[in-house]
């Protein structure tokens, strides 16, 4: 008699415990699970380039780019800068920095980018101009361009960081440094990614 009303309890309070952890999904999950059933691709990073495109396809946009003067080669030859006063954001507005460059899958496509942001106006004293103050107005900026979904916060390692998710375009916003702001893009259905979800 004891060991059938154990079993009751026992069946009940597993019954109980998994419908729970089903209702307890991270806003995170549960947005990478609606996303990814609208079966919506958004391939679009920065100025035309996209997820997939070849590294002669970023580098002859770069080129086109460079030729109407919009963007010039970065520091050391590493990435491409592209230099912007924001005035949606900022009052008064402010000059910023982003240097970008994707990086490339086995087939040299591009699975991923990563956006470095900094105010042109940074020193180690200007408080105004810190990476901290930088990164809430990263989070409209990147909004503005990129419309779609709020950010959500989802633990990434050991670090609970904002996230943006529309279809199987990741955007992810760390604080890189006291001046550096770096915003990560991936395609999420890229297996480089997909054990991430």
């Amino acid at each position: 008699m004891m060991n059938s009303r154990f079993l009751k309890y026992l069946i009940s309070a597993l019954l109980l415990w998994f419908s729970l952890s089903g209702c307890v999904q991270s806003d995170y999950t549960k947005l990478v699970k609606s996303e990814l059933a609208k079966g919506i691709r958004k391939d679009s990073l920065l100025f035309g380039v996209n997820f997939g495109n070849s590294k002669d396809e970023f580098f002859g946009k770069c080129f086109d780019l460079n030729r109407q003067q919009l963007v010039t080669e970065g520091p050391g030859n590493a990435s491409v800068q592209y230099l912007f006063t924001d005035s949606l954001f900022h009052e008064p507005p402010a000059k910023i920095r982003l240097l970008f460059m994707p990086k490339y899958d086995q087939t040299e496509k591009i699975n991923e980018m990563n956006l470095e942001f900094a105010y042109v106006a940074w020193s180690p004293w200007n408080k105004q101009y810190q990476s901290d103050v930088l990164k809430e107005k990263v989070m409209k900026i990147i909004l503005s361009w990129y419309k779609g979904n709020e950010f959500v916060t989802a633990k990434v390692g050991e670090k609970e960081i904002p996230v943006k998710l529309d279809g199987n375009r990741r955007i992810m916003v760390y604080i890189q440094s006291e001046q550096h702001v770096l915003v990560n893009i991936q395609d999420i259905l890229h297996p480089a990614f997909k054990h991430n979800l």
